[in-house]
């Protein structure tokens, strides 16, 4: 029984290592597995760090991405791929020492199409700014009710991360829409969804994501991911959730209320108002998960502040670049690869 592993991959020198130590001490020397590092034309030592391990492991293989996009190093990946069962990881992941060999006993024994695990987020780097962003995107305030982030039961959900697939899986609905620079896999698992299959979230299978450290890398990823939400239902018509849109709903609140002051000044109430709830509640929020921590109350408030604004402020521009950027939702342009991490 064969696993294929495939990690998308752009100038993540500081992360590749251990990644790849973390899946390759999986398996014994006898066991079936291949790893497609596909790199989207790296500009550090990544494809080095990469043709070193395959130099020990002939297991351990890379390919070119040129063109830079991760669902576009999916489908190369995939398309090579000779596994009886594909996982797609990411390179700011830590995987526990049973990490594959628990998927395959959930899938096995479960009967689903698809299984991944709880996330357990830390720091990129271990500061003040990098604790209160890993705790502020573990909260339910923070990330909503996005499952794999926060902790529960074995139970069937809509989308995990960095999941086993069977194969068949891809040759039933087809492989990633190449057009998507985000949400990729989610408009996948709503494909995966939509055909009747079905997709098992499990406490057994364990891994550690490390979140951006500054408020800098927040906002761009926020940004991006709110970017991506008007795009992706314009392009492939669903694979979101009501919890992707809520930062846009708030964003656009505060823009009718601004507005709507200059023309009516008392509607300055109402602003003041929503500000004053959200404020309360950011507090309360950060205040829970900083119970009985030594962290810093205010940056995990600002680091909601953040993730909320930035997202909603992204959506909105995405909304109004759309029929630029996409003005044919039937052709196949593709989005321009996003700026590396900060």
């Amino acid at each position: 029984m064969l696993v294929s592993i495939i990690i998308p991959m752009r100038n993540e020198e500081k992360f590749i290592a251990g990644c790849l130590d973390s899946l390759v001490q999986q398996f014994k020397n006898d066991e079936a597995f291949e790893i497609y590092c596909v790199d989207g034309a790296s500009e550090d030592k990544t494809a080095q760090i990469v043709t070193e391990y395959a130099s020990r492991d002939a297991r351990v293989k890379l390919i070119s991405n040129p063109r830079k996009i991760t669902p576009i190093a999916m489908n190369l990946a995939i398309k090579k791929a000779a596994g009886d069962f594909i996982m797609v990881v990411g390179c700011h992941c830590e995987y526990a020492q049973d990490y594959v060999s628990s998927c395959l006993r959930v899938i096995q024994r479960t009967g689903a199409d698809q299984v991944g695990g709880y996330m357990t987020t830390l720091p990129g780097e271990d500061t003040v700014v990098g604790r209160a962003i890993s705790l502020a995107t573990s909260s339910s305030f923070g990330v909503g009710n996005s499952m794999f982030r926060l902790t529960g039961p074995e139970q069937e959900v809509d989308t995990v991360p960095f999941g086993m697939y069977r194969k068949e899986v891809y040759e039933k609905i087809g492989l990633y829409d190449e057009r998507l620079v985000r949400n990729q896999d989610m408009e996948l698992n709503a494909r995966l969804k939509n055909a009747g299959m079905k997709t098992i979230i499990s406490p057994e299978i364990k891994l550690t994501y490390f979140n951006r450290s500054t408020f800098r890398g927040l906002c761009q990823q926020s940004f991006n991911n709110g970017l991506w939400t008007p795009y992706t239902i314009w392009l492939a018509g669903g694979g979101l959730r009501l919890r992707h849109f809520v930062p846009l709903f708030f964003a656009l609140s505060l823009v009718i209320f601004l507005v709507a002051t200059f023309i009516y000044r008392p509607i300055v109430i109402f602003l003041l108002t929503e500000i004053s709830l959200y404020l309360f509640l950011a507090l309360y929020f950060a205040k829970q998960v900083v119970m009985d921590k030594r962290e810093s109350l205010l940056k995990v408030v600002w680091a909601f502040i953040t993730i909320h604004i930035m997202y909603g402020f992204g959506s909105i521009w995405g909304i109004i670049t759309i029929p630029f950027k996409f003005p044919n939702r039937n052709k196949k342009n593709i989005g321009k690869p996003l700026g590396d991490r900060k």
